[in-house]
């Protein structure tokens, strides 16, 4: 007889991440970015850049800086996606993972980017970097279950024990 699976303690942090949240209804991404930025306590821009994803850059970077953070996301991409890309990034500040200080071979692209840019002012860089890391899948289920979430009619029953289980 087969053993059940345990469940994947990173997916249950990720879930619980989740259910923890108070999603605005109706669902607008640009009110959730404010709520998230009064959880961290420093307001978050949405920038959208064209040739984001063509100067190098994934389609989606955060530049946490002391007092502000910047989630910039390819301007050129679908709302579906921008989406995603937007609360994927979110996934990566609330699950509070690492990332890097701008390292030199990237400063160049960050400065065309994001003009007046000072690596001295950043407290992180992050960036989708590989599919197959811990942070990321995280960061993807993250944004997964967030749209999904935010797109089920709360009134039925239904949905309340689908996405609250």
């Amino acid at each position: 007889m087969r053993q059940p699976r345990r469940p994947d303690p990173a997916v249950r942090t990720v879930q619980r991440l989740v259910s923890s949240l108070l999603l605005p209804r109706p669902w607008n991404l640009a009110v959730f970015a404010t709520q998230i930025g009064d959880l961290m306590g420093k307001p978050i821009e949405l920038r959208p850049i064209r040739g984001l994803s063509a100067g190098g850059l994934p389609c989606g970077v955060v530049l946490e800086k002391v007092d502000s953070i910047v989630i910039a996301y390819e301007a050129n991409s679908t709302a579906y996606h921008i989406e995603h890309i937007v609360l994927h990034e979110i996934g990566h500040l609330l699950l509070d993972h690492a990332g890097c200080c701008a390292d030199r071979s990237k400063r160049a692209t960050l400065e065309t980017f994001f003009p007046g840019f000072d690596p001295d002012s950043v407290l992180r860089v992050l960036e989708r970097t590989d599919y197959d890391d811990n942070d990321e899948a995280q960061a993807e289920l993250f944004a997964s279950l967030v749209m999904a979430e935010s797109r089920v009619r709360w009134e039925s029953a239904w949905g309340r024990a689908i996405f609250r289980s």
